[in-house]
């Protein structure tokens, strides 16, 4: 083991253009440190190693929680070493790796990477290398500004240069390098500045503006100064926030922030609401974000199993009343009990809460527990400020049980104090206002709530029960009714029955008559409405519904769900269902249906790359055993992409694991599921001349359909598992068989068109068509074929690729009719999977 001085190497960390970087054991102090070695080049002669040391030195000198310390300069074989503090966790960069941020912690952590870059400012320092792999995250998830190796003291009087080594080729990263460093003009705060822009550039959407240039293509861009707008790459980032980012990243230097706390100024006055300033049980020497709160359930502590109801009841109310609030954002109850699960469920610590409120973006965590002996509760909640770890204590609250709602309103009242948040008494008094008075009617929405989270089809209707319950004992139980319309509109998929969708609107419809501000309403609604073939009403109440609680990811994907399916009549929609659903991503990465139906758009438009990064997504959830709630369908959609690429063992291995997890799971798409993956498999063999093989798989999913007459999209099922067996009789000569089959897949088709609101996962107006298409091209009948293709473009088919390569269409090849289209097809743009250049519609807000 090497030894300098007192320091004990033990591993490399890293090298960069200033040298090798170690983690290494100080036997003095006892603690890991980094241990930079400096390249010789850095200081090749005694006066540039002279300015180094003295720089250096005055790097020393800053002393700031959001710095890397430097403890020490020393010198081993006459060469510079710089021992710093060693950060325990990862870089911003990889952080970004997964994704933008949202915006509450965006705002965090880039407060707090300015306030930073302001300290080494106010000392004369210059960083000249801010990026985001020079932002390390602690375990607690603080930003530590690291590597001033390119930093320079700026004395008295005195410019700092830019270096530059060769022509163009700036001494700092390209990617962050500001306009002005790359001609050899002087450097100073404006240049840190523009640099640290283009770091919350990144943090917001996940990239560098030009992350896809290099070398003189990269400079050449930063010198024009044309960076693509935010609001195109990330169109749920709020205008204003967009322009202090294009602000601090103007290309002429005097129209950039004048300093970097004026930055931090404009960036803190971007949360939702209020800075949170003040005295009292939150220091008022720490300026703080507006918060986001989550809410986690809260734990019993007495062991008594007839109560076990009140944690989720407790943070059920908590949720509702803080939303009652403008100046707070609260993450919504799905999210927040999708990641308690994730929290390892022996970690009762409050370092493993905060981590779980970093997580889900949250300034605050509230947990807490709650013990109830006889008739006597106690609950004592806890305000965790995520950053720190630091408990604020808002004091036990005590009462008979009876007196349950008295004792809620004082836990959100203490809560409300402790966040020193103002509350106009309007506000205070529709807080206090209880959702029900009675107990019991409490207790059965609680449980049901409990119960609508599993997602499965006995689990939903024990929830229907106790919602049901609930509202007959209190017939203006608000939230009750939102629970008991979202149930029945969830209840529609397995049942297919008209009346649950009647029974779902009226319900929600209901609590927006009892309290307008209810958001959970409007999402359940527009799928309601959807699948009521009511597509217009469907997307206004999308709209509304991201605009009520755009923290609501279900807001979102609903309203892309109205768009997908308004796409067979309009394909127009395709974009827009493309944005919502992106949107629905960056909301909550985890919420797989986002991920499928983002993976059906790209597969309907022949892009399998995209298709597969997001199916792929779906399926890495999927796989989580921490999950809420489960989904499916990815192995079924994977096992399409690979037919359409043509590597048909691939597609067998997928589609067989599908029809064999889809076996043994509670899911209320399982059966359509395994009838559609049953036709891949059909399709599959068709292809493969295994003639036999396809007809078997095609009479499996036709024995779903029968066996199982409810299930969702059964018509359309029919027609596609109709239309693969009239392929493979066609292909076993039985002309006559397949012929009664293509009539009887026409005639559902005409009947699916009138109501495109019974669509799912690979049974579009368009899939139908297709497979009509090489039945009949089987069949010999060439220009029905075709013209069941050009029904198919007409109702959204955007696969140029697939038209042109797959066997099953070969004899069409040579039709001028079939190239005309091929062509058109072609000639279609392409459309747009990222959130980049994807602008917000018209009418909806985030």
């Amino acid at each position: 083991m090497e030894v300098l001085g007192r320091y004990q190497i033990e591993r490399k960390l890293g090298a960069g253009g200033m040298g090798e970087v170690y983690l290494a054991q100080d036997s003095l102090l006892g603690r890991r440190v980094a241990l930079k070695r400096v390249h010789p080049a850095i200081v090749r002669d005694e006066q540039a190693k002279a300015r180094f040391l003295r720089e250096a030195r005055a790097l020393a000198g800053l002393n700031h929680p959001n710095i890397a310390i430097l403890y020490e300069v020393g010198e081993a074989d006459g060469l510079p070493f710089l021992v710093m503090e060693y950060i325990d966790g990862k870089s911003l960069r990889d952080e970004l790796a997964r994704g933008p941020l949202l915006q509450e912690r965006l705002l965090e952590i880039a407060c707090q990477i300015a306030a930073a870059i302001e300290h080494a400012h106010s000392h004369g320092i210059l960083h000249r290398d801010i990026k985001s792999s020079n932002i390390l995250l602690t375990r607690d998830g603080i930003p530590k500004v690291c590597d001033f190796g390119l930093a320079k003291f700026v004395e008295s009087g005195q410019e700092t240069r830019s270096e530059l080594t060769a022509a163009g080729e700036w001494l700092g990263t390209l990617q962050y390098a500001a306009p002005e460093g790359l001609s050899g003009q002087p450097a100073d705060q404006a240049a840190d500045i523009y640099s640290l822009g283009v770091v919350l550039y990144e943090m917001a959407c996940g990239r560098t503006p030009f992350h896809d240039l290099k070398g003189a293509a990269l400079a050449a861009a930063i010198m024009q100064g044309h960076a693509p707008p935010l609001g195109e790459r990330n169109p749920a980032l709020p205008e204003e926030l967009e322009r202090v980012i294009a602000k601090a990243m103007a290309y002429r230097p005097r129209e950039r922030f004048s300093s970097v706390a004026e930055l931090r100024g404009a960036l803190l006055g971007q949360s939702p609401g209020a800075p949170i300033t003040g005295s009292g049980s939150i220091s008022s020497s720490r300026t703080t974000l507006s918060p986001s709160i989550a809410v986690l359930d809260f734990s019993s502590i007495s062991g008594d199993a007839a109560s076990d109801w009140l944690g989720t009841g407790l943070a059920e109310t908590l949720t509702a009343d803080l939303r009652k609030l403008k100046n707070v954002r609260v993450i919504s109850r799905e999210r927040t009990q999708k990641a308690a699960i994730r929290r390892d469920a022996g970690d009762s610590e409050n370092s493993g809460l905060a981590e779980t409120g970093r997580g889900l973006g949250a300034r605050w965590l509230i947990a807490g527990s709650y013990q109830r002996a006889g008739n006597r509760l106690r609950i004592t909640p806890r305000l965790i400020e995520t950053s720190t770890g630091e408990v604020i204590s808002t004091g036990k609250v005590d009462g008979d049980w009876d007196d349950v709602f008295s004792l809620q309103d004082s836990v959100a009242t203490n809560l409300i104090q402790a966040l020193e948040l103002q509350v106009d008494s309007s506000a205070m008094e529709r807080i206090v206002a209880p959702e029900t008075k009675k107990v019991e009617a409490y207790e059965l929405y609680a449980r049901g709530r409990q119960k609508f989270h599993q997602l499965g089809k006995d689990s939903l209707e024990e929830a229907r029960q106790c919602f049901e319950k609930a509202v007959g004992l209190d017939s203006k139980y608000q939230m009750a009714y939102s629970g008991l319309g979202a149930t029945y509109a969830m209840r529609y998929i397995h049942r297919t029955d008209p009346d649950d969708l009647n029974r779902a609107v009226s319900y929600l419809e209901k609590a927006l008559e009892l309290d307008p501000d209810l958001g959970e309403p409007y999402p359940w609604l527009c799928y309601a409405y959807m699948r009521q073939g009511k597509v217009q009403q469907a997307v206004e109440a999308g709209r509304k519904g991201v605009r009520v609680q755009p923290d609501l990811v279900q807001a979102h994907y609903f309203l892309g769900a109205a768009h997908l399916v308004s796409n067979e009549t309009d394909p127009e929609h395709f974009q827009d269902a493309a944005r919502a659903l992106l949107r629905a991503t960056q909301v909550d990465p985890r919420w797989e249906p986002s991920w499928l139906c983002l993976g059906e758009i790209a597969f309907n438009a022949g892009d399998y790359a995209a298709a597969e990064r997001f199916i792929s997504r779906q399926m890495d959830f999927a796989r989580s055993v921490d999950r809420l709630r489960q989904f499916i369908g990815g192995e079924m959609m994977m096992g399409y992409i690979r037919l359409r690429q043509q590597r048909r063992d691939e597609a067998r291995r997928w589609f067989t694991e599908s029809l064999k997890n889809l076996e043994g799971v509670d899911h209320m798409y399982r059966e359509p599921f395994i009838a559609l993956t049953a036709c891949g498999l059909s399709g599959l063999n068709l292809r493969e001349g295994r003639a036999e093989e396809a007809l078997a798989e095609a009479r499996r999913a036709l024995r779903m359909v029968k066996e199982f007459p409810r299930m969702l999209g059964r018509h359309r099922v029919h027609s596609r598992a109709d239309s693969a067996m009239a392929a493979a009789c066609a292909a076993l000569g039985d002309a006559a068989r397949a012929r009664e089959l293509v009539r009887a897949a026409g005639e559902r088709i005409d009947t699916i068109r009138a109501h495109p609101e019974t669509w799912i996962w690979q049974a579009s107006s368009w899939q139908l068509h297709h497979a009509q298409a090489v039945a009949l091209a089987r069949l010999g009948e060439n220009d029905a074929a075709l013209d069941q293709l050009e029904r198919a473009v007409a109702t959204g088919w955007r696969d140029a690729a697939w038209l042109a390569t797959d066997p099953a269409l070969r004899p069409l090849h040579e039709l001028a009719s079939f190239r005309t289209l091929l062509d058109y097809l072609r000639s279609i743009p392409p459309l747009n999977f990222e959130l980049a250049r994807s602008r917000p519609e018209s009418g909806s807000a985030n």
